[in-house]
């Protein structure tokens, strides 16, 4: 492929990027044709996606055992990710209940981090040159396996006031340690008919952290969310399908992405909120894209796959001035690199340069 070809895949992108992000539904079909007119010549662009602006640019520290972040290979990710050109680190905290209609969550000494195993993370990242913006991000896992969004307690009172014990320590935490952003509540779809208990619980966390409140919903669940209003950013766990079919090129993920972000564009004016793409990522397996919320499905390792949406993603939402920002879904605490690993991480894989290209 010559230069030239490749220089004039890079202005159809730009180009569908600038005419969307000012006339939405002009450019869509502006967008369709350029793109459409180029799927069938090659897998191009093979530039990097264009520098980001950004303003939250967050990789996802995850562990889940007490004492976990507090080790060296904990602190050698940290500083990782920092060379990403990263400048945010959600950290996550794993509280759990033995069913989706318990009403206790509860805290466990094997498997949920202590606040003082987190303080060597919120040293180093104070001391780093570019110092990184540390989020808290509280979830609560399921003993069962069950996906937290199933999560309905036959006696709500209780989950909330067992919920807000463990939230509100945390809260308290994230204020000493100036933390810029507090995730209240992970994908908990089944909770939300409770509107004035959530509506209270984030009150009593505004008593304790004066930063910005996040919820981070899932995909499908954020625009029941009633709430919106009482919190700051509007969290998106972005596990939508971006390709229909797998391998697909960088041409057909970008074009995937339209009516994703015409649906966010609406989630953002209907609530008068920048929305947070709270986690995005996508496995190094073979058909990624099409379901990015598939965890353990025994798909081929694939590391093109992967850093091609991790382009897509770059590229589509780089300079959307309603989009504050993504937390990349994850890199592990326990230094897990291995090329062959199927997880979400992009460390040591070609995602990772995706990331340096546009956030350096």
């Amino acid at each position: 492929m010559t230069p030239r070809r490749m220089r004039f895949s890079d202005d159809i992108e730009r180009l569908a990027r600038r005419q969307r992000l000012f006339f939405p539904t002009a450019a869509a079909a502006l967008a369709m044709v350029l793109i459409g007119a180029c799927i069938g010549c090659s897998d191009l662009p093979f530039l990097p996606a264009a520098a980001s602006r950004m303003e939250v640019k967050g990789i996802t520290l995850a562990d889940w055992t007490a004492g976990g972040y507090s080790t060296a290979a904990a602190a050698a990710a940290v500083d990782r990710i920092a060379m990403t050109g990263a400048n945010t680190l959600p950290v996550v905290i794993t509280a759990y209940q033995t069913d989706v209609a318990a009403n206790e969550v509860r805290v466990d000494n094997q498997l949920t981090p202590t606040q003082a195993s987190l303080t060597p993370i919120v040293l180093q990242v104070q001391s780093l040159s570019a110092p990184l913006e540390l989020v808290l991000k509280p979830h609560v896992d399921v003993d069962t396996g069950a996906w937290r969004g199933g999560i309905s307690p036959s006696d709500p009172a209780r989950w909330f006031e067992s919920y807000r014990a463990f939230l509100l320590p945390w809260a308290a935490q994230a204020e000493a340690w100036g933390a810029g952003q507090f995730v209240v509540g992970t994908e908990l779809a089944g909770t939300l008919e409770h509107e004035n208990r959530w509506r209270g619980l984030i009150a009593d966390v505004r008593e304790v952290y004066s930063g910005e409140l996040v919820y981070a919903a899932s995909w499908d669940e954020a625009r029941e969310v009633p709430f919106w209003d009482a919190v700051d950013l509007v969290g998106v766990n972005f596990y939508a399908p971006v390709s229909g079919r797998k391998d697909s090129n960088r041409f057909e993920i970008l074009r995937g992405w339209q009516p994703w972000l015409n649906r966010l564009q609406l989630l953002h004016k209907l609530t008068g909120r920048d929305v947070l793409l709270s986690e995005i990522g996508y496995r190094s397996v073979d058909g990624a894209g099409m379901h990015p919320y598939d965890f353990d499905s025994d798909a081929a390792v694939d590391l093109v796959e992967q850093s091609d949406l991790y382009w897509g993603a770059l590229e589509a939402i780089g300079d959307i001035p309603w989009i504050r920002g993504v937390y990349w879904w994850n890199w592990l605490a326990n230094g897990a690199s291995d090329e062959e690993v199927k997880d979400y991480t992009p460390k040591a894989k070609p995602a990772e340069n995706e990331l340096i290209s546009a956030w350096r």
